[in-house]
């Protein structure tokens, strides 16, 4: 009777086990496969990204948890503001370029290999970082939770959709310390 309660309780969990597993494993991989050249092409939108700065396997394990709960609240203020179809092109010669709505703005970035991290300076000068991982045709672009504002206001363009999603980004934002949110996008 144990036995059979504990295979039902195994496999209920497999799939968040499974889930939390292979935020893990992409947190491990991603710093080795992450390269200046992987970060080379066109990157789609696909939907929320949320990570932890802790470098403890088993916070990360714990975090991938609270991030499911974290991106599920980003969805809605991404669909709010009009993410869907916003769209990264990073060059070889250090230009990049993002689109949303039409908008296409451009600009140039540097990739630090230790860090892990891509500065953006868009043409008026404003600099972006973001964290980044790469893994095969995968790629997630977080900013410091704090910053997150400032990086809406400047690729929607559009002040007063970001600001009345501001209660809510600040409202996840200060829920976790070392949040880092962002997108995931695709190739």
């Amino acid at each position: 009777m144990c036995l059979a309660m504990f295979a039902i309780l195994v496999n209920a969990n497999a799939q968040d086990l499974k889930s939390i597993l292979t935020g893990v494993a992409k947190a491990v991989v991603g710093d080795k496969a992450t390269t200046s050249s992987s970060i080379i092409g066109t990157w789609k939108y696909v939907g929320p990204q949320c990570q932890f700065e802790s470098e403890n396997l088993l916070a990360k394990a714990g975090g991938e948890v609270a991030a499911k709960e974290v991106e599920e609240k980003m969805q809605t203020v991404y669909d709010r503001i009009g993410m869907s179809g916003c769209e990264y092109t990073f060059n070889e010669d250090g230009t990049y370029s993002y689109t949303l709505k039409k908008r296409t703005m451009s600009g140039t970035y540097t990739f630090d290999d230790k860090e892990k991290t891509i500065t953006m300076k868009g043409k008026l000068g404003v600099k972006t970082v973001a964290h980044v991982t790469v893994t095969g045709n995968d790629m997630s672009l977080v900013f410091n939770a704090d910053k997150l504002m400032s990086v809406l206001k400047t690729i929607t363009g559009t002040v007063s959709k970001v600001n009345s999603t501001a209660a809510t980004i600040n409202s996840v934002a200060g829920s976790y310390d070392g949040l880092m949110l962002g997108f995931d996008l695709k190739k």
